[in-house]
């Protein structure tokens, strides 16, 4: 079965219809007719940095869970045993507190404010952080833009996979329990 790529916009700006946008768009997909190579797989390519960094989700995933998957960053890799390019809530965790450290300033007064907006389900304007960055596994340093826009589609996984939950609220929980947002 084939691989498909496709690129899509997230253009609503309210919770219930971004996540009824995104189902509706996978609901598109053609059905595979098997395991292994006889699944389909998707591609979607969502958000684009500059020229080194792209967001894309990945389906199916793993586990395997209907409406479920994985978000990833082109040009990034995170580490545990392997490098891989679809960060945990660990991972964002990790890179929000080193820009906290470095970043103090722009952290308090903009970044936590525009994961409170990207939250709420605001249009979020990115080109303001003055050169805020992270520090990966390898002590490289990266734009936190890219992880703030990973943050936006990993709300919207935890809609999508826990909507008659807290659905978001649970990653945004564990982002204040951390005093990141």
């Amino acid at each position: 079965m084939p691989n498909y790529t496709i690129t899509y916009a997230l253009t609503a700006t309210n919770r219930v219809q971004m996540r009824k946008d995104l189902i509706s768009q996978f609901m598109t997909e053609s059905p595979g007719s098997g395991l292994g190579s006889n699944a389909t797989r998707y591609t979607y390519n969502v958000e684009t940095l500059g020229t080194t960094y792209d967001i894309f989700l990945k389906r199916p995933t793993r586990l395997n869970k209907g409406f479920d998957f994985t978000v990833n960053i082109s040009g990034l890799f995170f580490k545990k045993n392997r490098c891989y390019s679809n960060p945990s809530h660990q991972d964002i965790i990790d890179a929000l507190t080193d820009c906290q450290k470095h970043f103090s300033a722009i952290y308090q007064n903009q970044i936590k404010q525009k994961i409170q907006d990207i939250y709420d389900c605001k249009q979020v304007n990115l080109t303001s952080l003055s050169g805020a960055t992270f520090a990966d596994y390898q002590n490289t340093q990266h734009p936190i833009e890219i992880i703030l826009l990973a943050i936006k589609w990993l709300f919207m996984e935890q809609d999508c996979a826990y909507w008659n939950y807290s659905g978001r609220a649970m990653f945004y929980n564990k982002l204040q329990a951390y005093n990141l947002v």
